[in-house]
């Protein structure tokens, strides 16, 4: 009896009143994807179906969805309206399918009626958030109505009650069976791919921690869990899989939900402070998730509008908390790839904007939540992934280089290793070899005595029957050899002192008894050979021990007399600010400066020589062992002089 009164009502309404809203005109096989901008809108809260039908004929509905969420401390409630048309041909064809598809991201209740122009009223979805979960009433995470028809040419009247959840969000599409199948499937796909990926991004937190023991990638990863969980509030997935016959459990759940994101974005601040060094901050900050606990417990007592408001607040403050840390958290980690931290920042701002819009209700239908919400997450999701791929990457550079310089390290200490070794072989046979020929000197010179004392004896025999000029340079020369072998003997004795290098004896002597010896040594193979050897007296006196001298100064005219093949070899002395030079000069055929530095080496010799390469090296070796200064000048083909510096006589 109630519904056929009603019904007689509804169609006197609709004969009496005027129409007023233009008709939205369906045309076959084809639905209308947006449906909500064909709407209007009224809000009474206390009306009824009839009420509310003759207000929408009338022309009392406007095109604004006027609520927020300050309205009450439940849900805000509105009515929406439009009209449609079949305009298809009435010739005999069969009425048109159609469904209708609604997103409204956690509403609490839905009644939608369609009226025809007969006054007969359908019911087509009676929705509440505090029934149990029910598969046909959901397309993936819409609510949908059953398939109903309308007829070529006919006129029908679509009436929404709708109470809000926290979005004041509206999206209603007229869709075919065909159309819903296909956005249903593709729905479907979309979300998956999305829960994969964020899974993906949180398994990746995890082993970054287990990896390096970072303590912040822990925090990263609780955080995007309570996010993702949020996400799936808004979509009605853990209302459909965890429990979908527990429909008491919503409000806690949601409400756990919205305080845990908080709370361990809190968390995530408070340490990332610390980690900086801002001990007072960080406790402060960490204070605040105590404070998200206990908003989630007044929420228990008394949920709704308001304590869903006081979870935004906190998530903004989190938010920007969060950011600030981070901030700190990339300054300490190092160079930071840019595109991470302007993610990081658009997004920020992109969650104050959707919180901002979402309390205030200033975004209407032109910002779908669900979708920006899942937006904001996976930038962020980006963002904070890149920041740590950066991270991981500058460790990887930082461990490589370091690696580097330890292998170069090593390699070096090898090389020095292997250096060390040859150089104690090198020093190994260089001692052998020195004690081989300090041993054949002291054997050759002692075997030397013996003649030479003899040849001493048969000469002072001779007697009168030498000339006195000649028995004069032969024992000058047999003094020169006694004095010569008995150093060779005394320096290579096992007990010996090591050389003296102070430069000189204390008794000063002539240069020129020097010159005169060499002169008179070699001055008869000069002549044999038609060259000239000239001497250049002098004064000069020094305190070099004069064998060292001889020795010297005789290899010295030794190979110029040997080398030189015309012209002539000079001897003598210049005077110096620091002391005498001992000059000896030929014109012989000459030395290159690479031909001068091999000569100084012991056994290195000329091709045309027919010694054993150790007179130059003899002469620099006697001259830096007794504190001389020997240098030469050469000029192939023009000849060579030698400069000995001796120290002046104190």
């Amino acid at each position: 009896m109630t519904r056929r009164l009603l019904r007689l009502c509804l169609f006197l309404a609709l004969l009496l009143a005027p129409w007023h809203a233009a008709a939205v005109e369906l045309r076959p096989g084809q639905g209308v994807p947006d449906l909500a901008a064909h709407l209007r809108y009224a809000s009474d809260p206390g009306a009824d179906l009839a009420t509310m039908l003759n207000r929408f004929r009338t022309g009392q509905f406007g095109p604004d969805l006027d609520i927020h969420m300050l309205d009450s401390n439940y849900a805000p409630e509105a009515w929406a309206a439009t009209e449609l048309i079949n305009a298809s041909i009435a010739d005999g064809r069969a009425p048109d399918p159609f469904a209708i598809t609604l997103d409204i991201p956690v509403v609490s209740e839905v009644d939608l009626y369609l009226i025809r122009e007969d006054g007969l009223t359908e019911n087509l979805l009676t929705y509440s958030i505090f029934s149990a979960f029910d598969p046909a009433q959901h397309a993936a995470t819409r609510l949908r109505t059953p398939i109903f028809e309308i007829a070529p040419q006919e006129r029908v009247i679509l009436l929404a009650h709708i109470k809000f959840g926290p979005f004041q969000s509206l999206q209603m599409a007229l869709e075919t069976p065909s159309e819903l199948e296909g956005s249903t499937f593709s729905s479907g796909i979309a979300l998956a791919a999305f829960y994969a990926f964020s899974v993906a991004c949180l398994v990746f937190f995890v082993g970054f921690f287990l990896a390096l023991r970072d303590w912040t990638s822990l925090f990263y990863a609780l955080l995007y869990f309570f996010g993702l969980g949020l996400v799936a509030v808004t979509d009605g997935l853990l209302f459909r899989f965890l429990y979908p016959n527990r429909p008491d459990l919503q409000s806690a759940v949601g409400f756990f939900i919205l305080f845990a994101l908080s709370g361990s974005g809190f968390l995530l601040a408070g340490h990332g402070f610390g980690q900086n060094g801002a001990v007072r901050m960080a406790r402060s900050v960490r204070a605040l998730a105590l404070l998200s606990a206990l908003g989630f417990l007044a929420s228990l007592a008394s949920p709704g509008t308001y304590a869903a408001m006081a979870a935004y607040v906190l998530l903004g403050l989190m938010v920007v908390l969060a950011l600030a840390s981070g901030g700190a958290w990339r300054q300490r980690q190092g160079a930071t790839h840019a595109i991470s931290l302007w993610l990081a920042v658009a997004t920020v701002l992109a969650i104050l904007a959707v919180l901002v819009l979402t309390v205030t209700g200033w975004g209407g239908n032109a910002v779908q939540p669900a979708l920006a919400i899942k937006l904001v997450y996976a930038t962020l999701l980006i963002a904070t992934i890149t920041s740590f791929a950066a991270q991981f990457i500058m460790i990887r550079r930082q461990h490589a280089q370091a690696v580097a310089e330890k292998v170069a390290a090593l390699e070096q200490e090898a090389k020095r290793s292997q250096e060390l070794l040859e150089a104690e072989q090198n020093y190994s046979r260089a001692r052998d070899l020195a004690q081989l020929r300090q041993r054949q000197l002291a054997t050759a010179s002692h075997d030397f005595r013996q003649p030479l004392a003899s040849l001493r004896m048969t000469l002072d025999g001779l007697g009168d029957q030498v000339d006195p000029e000649l028995r004069k340079r032969l024992g000058e020369a047999f003094d020169y050899m006694e004095e010569l072998t008995g150093d060779y003997l005394s320096e290579t004795a096992p007990d010996a002192p090591p050389p003296s290098h102070s430069g000189g004896e204390d008794e000063p002597y002539a240069l020129s008894l020097i010159l005169q010896t060499v002169h008179q040594m070699f001055h008869d193979e000069a002549v044999s050979r038609g060259l000239r050897l000239d001497m250049v007296e002098s004064s000069a006196t020094v305190t070099v021990p004069p064998i060292v001298l001889m020795r010297i100064v005789s290899n010295l005219v030794s190979n110029a007399v040997k080398y030189t093949r015309q012209g002539r070899v000079l001897i003598g002395v210049r005077r110096r600010a620091t002391g005498p030079e001992l000059w000896v000069c030929d014109t012989g055929p000459g030395m290159t400066a690479e031909q001068i530095e091999t000569f100084r080496q012991e056994g290195q010799k000329g091709a045309q020589s027919e010694g054993h390469g150790l007179g130059l090296a003899v002469c620099f070796g006697l001259a830096q062992e007794h504190g001389l200064h020997l240098r030469v000048h050469s000029l192939p083909g023009r000849g060579t002089v030698f400069c000995l510096a001796a120290p002046p006589a104190a």
